[in-house]
């Protein structure tokens, strides 16, 4: 199985698990930011960011896609 990173603008690369495509869209952001993965269908994750102050929960249009 190879995992699809999509980005907000572009597709970021494929990966061989899903723990290097999730890390791979981490990296875009600050090491103390917290975010969040969903998985609302399946072979679909999603990753949130989330606002410190106010709790609220922002797509961030990372994908990544089970192929």
């Amino acid at each position: 199985m190879q995992y699809r990173l999509i980005g907000p603008e572009r597709p970021e690369g494929v990966f061989g698990t899903l723990a290097e495509a999730e890390a791979a869209a981490e990296a875009f952001y600050p090491a103390d930011s917290q975010l969040e993965w969903s998985a609302p269908e399946p072979g679909c994750h999603l990753l949130w960011f989330i606002h410190r102050n106010e709790g609220l929960k922002v797509d961030t249009h990372y994908r990544i896609i089970e192929d």
